[in-house]
């Protein structure tokens, strides 16, 4: 919500109201990060890859990665890949 990420569960409607409000569905085909979680093969079951996603996409380098993903649970064991996928991403590399 305005470049922040936060828990939609945890957010009430009105506090929303006249915000720019993007989802998973806004890092669509060619987003680097998108990219990066594909080439990786970061994404397994889907549970935890969209909030996981929504914070990594706030993430500016490679020192807030451990913090910004600490609310965040995977498992299914793919923290290796997505950590690669997003240390990629903060590193910009194509």
């Amino acid at each position: 919500m305005d470049g922040r990420a936060i828990q939609s569960c945890d957010t009430p409607l009105w506090s929303a109201a006249g915000k720019e409000i993007t989802t998973v569905e806004g890092l669509g085909p060619g987003h680097r990060l998108r990219e990066a979680f594909l080439e990786e093969q970061a994404a397994q079951c889907g549970y935890c890859i969209n909030g996981i996603l929504m914070s990594a996409s706030t993430i500016r380098n490679e020192d807030e990665i451990l913090k910004v993903l600490d609310r965040h649970l995977c498992r299914c064991g793919t923290h290796v890949r997505i950590l690669k996928a997003i240390r990629k991403h903060v590193a910009g590399q194509p």
